[in-house]
C-alpha cells in the first residue's frame, strides 16, 4: 500500500504544478504521453506475478536450483517482452497525427520524442521487474516500496524543478524515465544482497520451466491485456475524439488510479501468502483471508466514493484550479463509482492467480475489456469525454456480474461463495455506510453551514457505531472472543 500510495502521491502532486506551469494543449499532450508509455507495462506476460508464486513455493521446498531456474527464465522472457513493447509503441508513434488529429501540429514532434523516451524506460523496467517478484516472494514488500517510491519521488522533483526553466516535454520525460530505471536497478541490488547465492544465467534457462511459466502466464497475459483495455486506453480514446477534454479527463483518471493502485497493491500482497497456504493445503484460511480483505477494501472504496460526491469539487479546485475542476468533477464521480464496483472482485482475482486458477477469470476479463473499449468509443462519439467514463461503468457492471454468475461456479477449488461475496463483501459495507449514504442524498446540496455540520457529525457517528457493532472491520481476535 505504501508503494502504491507513494507512487500515486507523486502522480497526484505533479498535476498541481503542471496544470499551472503548462498551457492547456501542452498539459493534454503530457497526459497522452504518460498514457501511451504506460501501455508498455501491460506486456509483462504476468511474469512478475509468476516469479512471486514459484519462487515462494521453491523456497518452501528449499530448492535453490528451481528458484534460480525460475528467475533466469523469467528474466529472459521479460527481456523479450521489452522488445515487443517497444515495437508496439513504435507503431503508435508512427500513427500519432492520425490518432490525435485535433491536437496542435506543432506538438507532434515532442509527443513522439517524449513518448519514445518514456516507453524505452518502461521497457527497461520489464526485465528488472523480475526482482520485484523476488522481493515479494521474500515478504520484503517494504523494499520495492522504498525503491519504486523513491524513484517516483526523485522523478517528480526533477520535473517540478525543470518546469521552472523549460516547458519541453522531452526533458520532462527524460527526468522521469531516468529515475524509473534507477528504481528498477535498486531492486536488483537489494534482491542480490538478500539472496547472495542467486545465479541468473542463460544456462539456467530450462525448457520445462519455460513451458510451465508459459502455461501459467498464458492466461495472465490475456488478463493483463484486458486490464490494459479497461484502464489504459481511456485517455487515448478521449484524445482521439475530444482532445480539448484530455487534460480534465486525465486529472480524474489520476485520482482514480491512486485509489485503484492501493487496492491492487493490497491484492498483490496476497499472492505469496496464498501460494504458501495452497502449498500447505490450508483452503479455509485462504477463504477467510479473501473474504476479510474484500470486505474491508469494499468498505474503503465505498467511503472514497462518498467522499468524492461530497467534497470532490473542493478537492479538485484546490488541486488543479477552477478551470480543470469544473470539467473533471462529473467525470471523476462516474469513474470512482465504476472502480468501486469492479474492485469488489480484485482480491478474488489475486487468489485465482495465486492458486493457479486464473484461467477461470479470463472470460470475465475479456468481457469487461472488450465491452469497456467498445462502449467507451460509442460513448465518446455520442457524448464526448463523459461518455468514455460511462463506458467504464458499463464494463464494471459486466465484470462483477460475470464474477457472481459464472466465475465462482467454475472454480475447481472453491475460494469464496456467492453468498459470502454478496452479503459479507457487498451488503455489509453498504449497510455500515448507510448513514453517510443517506446524508449524501439528503443533505449534500444543503448550504446552511450549521445544520449541514450537525447532519454530517450525526452521520459519521452512526456510521462508526454500526461499523464497530456489525461491520467486523476493526475487531481483532481478542475482541471477537470477548
Amino acid at each position: 500500500m505504501v508503494r502504491a500510495s507513494g507512487s500515486a502521491v507523486v502522480a497526484l502532486a505533479l498535476p498541481h504544478f503542471l496544470t499551472r506551469a503548462l498551457d492547456h494543449d501542452r498539459y493534454a499532450a503530457w497526459a497522452l504521453i504518460l498514457s501511451i508509455a504506460a501501455c508498455a507495462n501491460y506486456i509483462d506476460f504476468g511474469l512478475q506475478t509468476a516469479v512471486a508464486r514459484y519462487v515462494t513455493q521453491a523456497m518452501e521446498r528449499r530448492d535453490d536450483a528451481l528458484r534460480d531456474s525460475v528467475i533466469s527464465t523469467a528474466f529472459v522472457l521479460l527481456t523479450g517482452g521489452a522488445f515487443v513493447s517497444l515495437l508496439a509503441v513504435g507503431a503508435v508513434l508512427a500513427l500519432i497525427p492520425q490518432l490525435f488529429r485535433h491536437a496542435p501540429v506543432f506538438l507532434f514532434g515532442e509527443l513522439r520524442a517524449a513518448t519514445g523516451i518514456l516507453a524505452l524506460s518502461t521497457a527497461l523496467q520489464l526485465p528488472l521487474s523480475t526482482f520485484t517478484g523476488i522481493l515479494t516472494a521474500l515478504y520484503r514488500n517494504e523494499l520495492p516500496a522504498l525503491a519504486i517510491g523513491g524513484s517516483r519521488l526523485g522523478g517528480a522533483i526533477l520535473v517540478v524543478v525543470a518546469c521552472q526553466y523549460t516547458h519541453s516535454l522531452i526533458l520532462l520525460a527524460m527526468a522521469i524515465g531516468i529515475c524509473n530505471v534507477a528504481g528498477g536497478l535498486t531492486q536488483y541490488i537489494l534482491a542480490r544482497r538478500l539472496i547472495p547465492s542467486m545465479r541468473i544465467s542463460l544456462s539456467r534457462l530450462t525448457r520445462p520451466i519455460a513451458l510451465e511459466l508459459a502455461r501459467y502466464c498464458g492466461t495472465l497475459t490475456i488478463w493483463s491485456f484486458c486490464m490494459g483495455l479497461v484502464s489504459g486506453l481511456d485517455v487515448i480514446i478521449v484524445g482521439h475524439y475530444d482532445f480539448a477534454a484530455v487534460g480534465a479527463y486525465s486529472v480524474a483518471v489520476v485520482l482514480v488510479a491512486f485509489f485503484t493502485g492501493v487496492n491492487y497493491s493490497v491484492s498483490a500482497a496476497l499472492l505469496a501468502p496464498i501460494a504458501a497456504l495452497q502449498e500447505r493445503g490450508e483452503w479455509p484460511r485462504i477463504r477467510n483471508l479473501v473474504v476479510n480483505v474484500t470486505r474491508i477494501s469494499s468498505f474503503f472504496n465505498l467511503a472514497v466514493t462518498l467522499f468524492v460526491f461530497l467534497y470532490g469539487g473542493a478537492l479538485l479546485r484546490f488541486w488543479v484550479g477552477d478551470k480543470y475542476a469544473l470539467q473533471a468533477l462529473p467525470i471523476l464521480k462516474i469513474l470512482v463509482s465504476a472502480n468501486a464496483i469492479r474492485l469488489v472482485g480484485a482480491p478474488l482475482s489475486a487468489a485465482l492467480v495465486a492458486t493457479n486458477q486464473q484461467h477461470h477469470g479470463i472470460s470475465g476479463a475479456l468481457a469487461e475489456g472488450i465491452s469497456n473499449v467498445a462502449l467507451s468509443i460509442a460513448g465518446a462519439v455520442a457524448l464526448g469525454a463523459i461518455g468514455v467514463a460511462w463506458g467504464t461503468v458499463a464494463g464494471a457492471l459486466i465484470s462483477i456480474s460475470w464474477v457472481f454468475l459464472l466465475t465462482i461456479g467454475w472454480l475447481q477449488e472453491p475460494i469464496v461463495s456467492r453468498s459470502e461475496l454478496l452479503v459479507e463483501c457487498c451488503l455489509r459495507p453498504i449497510l455500515c455506510l448507510l448513514p453517510m449514504i443517506a446524508f449524501a442524498i439528503i443533505f449534500n446540496d444543503l448550504h446552511a453551514t450549521l445544520l449541514r455540520a450537525a447532519a454530517i457529525a450525526l452521520a459519521l457517528f452512526a456510521t462508526a457505531a454500526i461499523t464497530w457493532r456489525w461491520g467486523e472491520m476493526c475487531r481483532g481476535p481478542a475482541v471477537c472472543a470477548i
